[in-house]
C-alpha cells in the first residue's frame, strides 16, 4: 500500500476476471494492477524444494528460505536464499537448479 500516493499496489497473475472483481470494490483509492512474475503456487513451489536443502550442502549452509511475500517476491519473483560459507559455489550450484527462480545471498551469522 502507498500511502503516500493514496493507492493500492496489487501484484497479480493477468486474470481479467480478478480485475474486474477489484474494480467492483469500490475501494476509493487508486488501485494500481501490477503483472506479478510468478504465482504465490510457483513461489511456494521454489520455497518447498528448498527448505529440504538446509543442512544438507558442501562448502556452504543455507540459513534462511525466503517466502517470497515480500517485495523481492512480488516484484521479480524470486525467493531469497541466505548462505554462510562459500557463497559463489552455492549461487553457482543452487542457480543450477533453481535458475531464475532464486537470489542467492550471503548471511552473516552472530558471534557466539
Amino acid at each position: 500500500m502507498d500511502t503516500a500516493g493514496d493507492r493500492l499496489i496489487v501484484y497479480r497473475r493477468t486474470d481479467a476476471r480478478f480485475d474486474a472483481a477489484l474494480a467492483g470494490l469500490g475501494l476509493g483509492v487508486h488501485v494500481d494492477l501490477r503483472d506479478a512474475p510468478r504465482s504465490r503456487k510457483e513461489m511456494r513451489a521454489t520455497h518447498d524444494r528448498l527448505v529440504p536443502l538446509v543442512g544438507h550442502t558442501t562448502g556452504y549452509r543455507i540459513v534462511r528460505v525466503g517466502r517470497g511475500g515480500d517485495d523481492l517476491g512480488f516484484t521479480r519473483g524470486v525467493v531469497e536464499v541466505g548462505v554462510n560459507g562459500d557463497l559463489q559455489r552455492a549461487k553457482r550450484e543452487l542457480g543450477a537448479e533453481f535458475g531464475d527462480r532464486i537470489q542467492v545471498v550471503a548471511v552473516e551469522l552472530p558471534a557466539g
